[in-house]
Parts: structure tokens; C-alpha cells; sequence
């Protein structure tokens, strides 16, 4: 399989830092991937966009977080509006990030900002107890979700798609939950609205369809992610396996067996050749979780360390059905630790 080509700054390879620093320093990089033409790739984003906001959370209410200091917000300075007639569109949609120590990595939507509060919507089996507050409260990132218009940054082809996938739809092989077009310079929903804005979900990942006659290099750049990843797997049924399109938060090549995506016996992960040509391909490689021998290739030959999760590459998580309806995925990257 193509390894995707990694270009970061001289600071991403200086990571003596820990999570809870780096307020203004936080490395940047670039990830490539070249999709041939009328194609299919499976990707997922590897780099965070800029936070916009760093400080300390003050206290929390129910849903709602109140940070230290007089950050000088504007009301519903961080709350998606638009496009409307008042000509007051905002048309980013962000995220509350926890940056350190208790939940690092959780990632909750901003549904209301105030000037110094953010009320956000937690993901399903997550909540918000146990987050520090006050003099010594943990961390905080406010930074915009990814989108179509924002990610490629790039020239695509006419009559390209993103096909999203949000867990919703039980079962494996399952199609996906929104497809978005590209016509003439942007992005549109199956219902012909325009989709340049739409988020696209943390630790998911994609398919991007060229539709072109010729290849094209999807370059995707941001910055280096300082918290931990963290994703809560969801499974509706347990009794029948689930597909999960997911991806790890982290600009450079990691063994599966590091980074904790071990939780049920049969559980497997589906690997694609991005590099190949066509359309809904199958998978090029699945392995398997086996308890006591951690991941195995269908041989049964470890693959460990020696399987690599790369940096833009999206994969299918298949959940062996259990009883239990979300699975937490929570891991410290490479670069991170001590």
C-alpha cells in the first residue's frame, strides 16, 4: 500500500512538550494522498484546524462551561448562524476540546457561546464529570470542525464526492449517511444545498471519489494534535457487528497494538489500497483482535507492531457484536509521550 508523504515543521519533530502547553507553538504539517482517476479513497484527517481559543474552564453547569479570565467573546461568537437574511452568518461550526488531564481528547460541539460560557453537545456516552474547574481547571481548545471547503487544499475535479459516514445505520457494508458533490467550485448536499460548511466529525473517516479522468493529490493541512485521541465507538445493536469508518488523530505512522483499539474478541479493522483504482473496492488486507494474542492477519501471524495505522488513511472498524452500546478509543500519541 502508498504510504502517505508527511511534511511537518522542524517544531512537530520537538515533541519534549506535553499536551498542556504549546498555547501559541503548536506544530503544522501537511498530508498527502493521490487518489487515481474515478476512484475511490478512504481518508480520515490526521491534523486539527487552529484553535482559536486556549484558557481553563472556571466552572460547569450541566451542558455548559464557563472559562477563567474575560476572554472578551461576543455572544454566539463561536455558535454555527447561517447563511441568513440579517447578514450575521457564522458560518464555522466548533468544538470544545479538553486539552489535559481529566477526559483529554473529548470533543463536545458548540451550540451556544456567551462571553465567557460555551454550551456544547456531549456524544453519546460521554459526560462531563470529573473535568477539573476552578484555580487548577483543566484545559481548554476552542477550534473549528473540518469541512469539505476547508480540508482539500487542493484543485479537485469536477463531479467529485465525499461520502460521509456517521454511525448511524446498523449493520456492516453499510452505504453512507450524507454524499456531497463538487460542481464548479463547490460543495453540495443530495438535496442541491450547499455543503462547503458542513462538519465533518472528529476521528471519522471518508471516502473521497475522484471524478476525473486523471489522478489528483488531495493535500490536507493543518495542525498537529496536542490532546490525546479520543473517539467513543458506538455500536446500535448488540447483536449485530457494526461498521465504523474511523481514523487516528496523529501526523505520523503508529502500530496498531499501541494505540488501544483492543476491546472484543473478533473485533476487526479493514485496510484499503487507496493507491489501487476503482470504486467500491473491497478491503485489502483484515485483521483481527484475538484476546491474549492481541491483532492478527488471517494467517494468525502477529501484526502488532508491524502493522502501521498511517497518517490520512481511513479504515473500517468492524465491532464484533457485545452487549455494551459505546466502546471508549482513548490513546496518547507517539509524539506526546514522555
Amino acid at each position: 500500500m502508498k504510504t502517505p508523504k508527511i511534511i511537518c515543521t522542524v517544531a512537530a519533530l520537538a515533541f519534549s512538550i506535553t499536551a498542556s502547553q504549546a498555547v501559541e507553538t503548536d506544530p503544522v504539517g501537511f498530508v498527502t494522498v493521490t487518489v487515481p482517476a474515478n476512484s475511490d479513497a478512504i481518508l480520515a484527517v490526521p491534523l486539527n484546524r487552529t484553535s482559536e481559543f486556549k484558557g481553563t474552564i472556571s466552572s460547569i453547569s450541566g451542558n455548559t462551561v464557563t472559562v477563567s479570565g474575560t476572554p472578551g467573546w461576543t455572544t454566539n461568537q463561536f455558535a454555527y448562524n447561517g447563511p441568513n437574511d440579517a447578514g450575521t452568518d457564522q458560518l464555522k461550526t466548533y468544538a470544545m476540546q479538553i486539552a489535559s488531564v481529566t477526559k483529554e481528547g473529548l470533543t463536545c460541539s458548540i451550540t451556544l457561546s456567551g462571553t465567557n460560557t460555551l454550551t456544547v453537545t456531549i456524544p453519546t456516552g460521554e459526560d462531563l464529570t470529573g473535568i477539573n474547574a476552578g484555580a487548577s481547571g483543566d484545559q481548554i481548545d476552542v477550534l473549528p470542525y473540518w469541512t469539505p471547503a476547508s480540508l482539500i487544499n487542493s484543485a479537485i475535479p469536477q463531479d467529485s464526492q465525499i461520502l460521509q459516514f456517521k454511525g448511524s445505520i446498523t449493520g456492516v457494508n453499510v452505504p453512507s449517511d450524507n454524499v456531497f458533490y463538487y460542481d464548479s467550485g463547490a460543495w453540495y448536499d443530495d438535496g442541491f444545498a450547499e455543503a462547503n460548511n458542513n462538519p465533518l466529525d472528529f476521528g471519522s473517516a471518508f471516502i473521497f471519489r475522484n471524478g476525473g479522468s486523471a489522478a489528483t493529490t488531495i493535500s490536507m493541512v493543518g495542525v498537529v494534535p496536542m490532546t490525546k485521541h479520543r473517539l467513543r465507538i458506538k455500536v446500535p445493536s448488540s447483536t449485530v457487528d457494526q461498521d465504523i469508518a474511523i481514523g487516528f488523530s496523529s501526523p505520523v505512522p503508529t502500530a496498531i497494538g499501541s494505540v488501544g483499539l483492543n476491546f472484543t474478541e473478533d473485533d476487526q479493522l479493514l485496510v484499503f489500497n487507496n493507491s489501487a483504482a476503482g470504486q467500491n473496492k473491497p478491503a485489502s488486507a483484515v485483521y483481527y483482535y484475538v484476546n491474549g494474542d492481541g491483532w492478527v492477519d488471517d494467517s494468525f501471524a502477529p501484526v502488532g507492531t508491524s502493522m502501521m495505522l498511517q497518517p490520512g488513511q481511513g479504515y473500517i472498524f468492524r465491532k464484533k457484536a457485545a452487549g455494551n452500546s459505546t466502546y471508549l478509543w482513548t490513546s496518547l500519541q507517539s509524539y506526546l509521550q514522555p
